[in-house]
């Protein structure tokens, strides 16, 4: 018996979606990978309505297209934050060797300032963005500013 040529891919799923996938491999009593497989070769290759392996098709492209933005999107936050250090470490002077504890005390309570304003940003429903200096969102809607 010779084996099937594989490809391995990697998949996210949620976590109860993977919690099943686990049940449904333990009371088969094959591998997580060869329960999956299965799975997958039922509905794409198996499937009778051809109607429900397009939906499926289609959903996984949909969400494929929304991890690619996703990726792309975290790939600028992380490149707007290390430019953001560079460009401060580049153009801010050593502290003075005399007043460094002073330094440390003043940076020690701004740090703590910061996380506590990222902890009341990750809250959900909640941005800092409007409330930046950026002249957009300060007060007034972006409706009310573009009517003036």
């Amino acid at each position: 018996m010779s084996a099937r040529p594989r490809k391995k891919i990697t998949i996210y799923l949620e976590d109860d979606l993977a919690r099943a996938l686990d049940v449904d491999a333990r009371l088969r009593g094959l591998a997580t990978t060869r329960a999956a497989a299965d799975a997958m070769r039922r509905i794409y290759l198996d499937e009778k309505d051809e109607a429900v392996a397009d939906t499926v098709k289609m959903r996984l492209d949909r969400l494929e297209k929304r991890e690619v933005v996703r990726a792309r999107e975290i790939a600028i936050i992380k490149e707007t934050l290390l430019l953001f250090i560079r460009v401060w470490l580049e153009h801010n002077p050593a502290p003075d060797e005399a007043t460094l504890p002073a330094t440390h005390a003043i940076a020690e309570r701004r740090f703590q300032s910061f996380l506590e304003l990222l902890a009341e940003s990750l809250q959900p429903g909640r941005t800092l963005f409007a409330a930046a200096p950026h002249g957009h969102l300060n007060g007034a809607s972006a409706d009310t500013e573009a009517r003036a």
